[in-house]
């Protein structure tokens, strides 16, 4: 069923499993393991840390322009002759002439949690340098992201899909002797996209795959971690 009521923690972010360079999937995998984690796939952990996330929005969408005898003021019956004089100019707002695409602020800001001993940092921080070394090539880099959006029985009713996605910044990790405790509990990643799209996937036919599960829902151990 399709309410008016949306809701902002139904959604999902996965990075696609060839987020990872392979030499982090390879390291990470033996620590997690090293480290008797309940994650042992690198990708996984790093998904289970995602908290928040940012996307779509515009801006700069008008031009404004000076223009005689627009937005005069109502006369009034009993106002004399000689003061109804017009206005030289005012300005006027049109839309701008620029592609769509260019004024779509195309960031994703993607909030994750610290984990002990910040291995989702530096797992994300050493993937960042391997995939923008000279020798790699673009080939081997996500070409896609995708926002599950869904309904209040976690069916996906929508999806925005971002292409040819880039990290941009990342924030810096905060050590301070001063406070008892670490006051950091995040830390922010923002990556630029090259297009986006969306779909609107058809749960009225079957939404059920042959095991009796829905095919489109979250997985029961993906909403546990978000727990954890």
């Amino acid at each position: 069923m399709l309410t008016l009521r949306a809701q902002q923690n139904a959604y999902r972010l996965l990075l696609p499993k060839n987020f990872l360079h392979k030499k982090i999937e390879e390291k990470y995998s033996n620590i997690l393991q090293s480290k008797h984690s309940f994650f042992y796939s690198p990708i996984d952990f790093l998904n289970e840390s995602i908290q928040k996330v940012e996307v779509l929005g515009f801006s700069n969408a008008t031009v404004q322009q000076q223009q005689t005898g627009r937005g005069k003021p109502i006369l009034n019956p009993n106002r004399v002759n000689e003061n109804n004089f017009l206005h030289t100019s005012t300005d006027y707002n049109y839309r701008s002439e620029a592609n769509p695409l260019a004024l779509i602020d195309r960031t994703l800001n993607v909030t994750f949690r610290h984990t002990v001993g910040y291995l989702n940092y530096l797992m994300l921080f050493e993937n960042f340098w391997l995939q923008y070394s000279r020798d790699e090539s673009y080939v081997n880099l996500p070409k896609q992201f995708s926002v599950d959006l869904f309904n209040e029985e976690n069916v996906i009713i929508s999806r925005i899909l971002l292409s040819d996605p880039v990290i941009d910044t990342m924030d810096m990790l905060s050590f301070d002797y001063t406070q008892p405790v670490a006051q950091d509990a995040t830390f922010r990643v923002t990556f630029k996209y090259s297009n986006i799209d969306f779909e609107f996937p058809d749960i009225t036919e079957d939404p059920y795959n042959d095991d009796g599960l829905r095919a489109t829902s979250i997985p029961a151990s993906s909403q546990a971690g978000k727990n954890c």
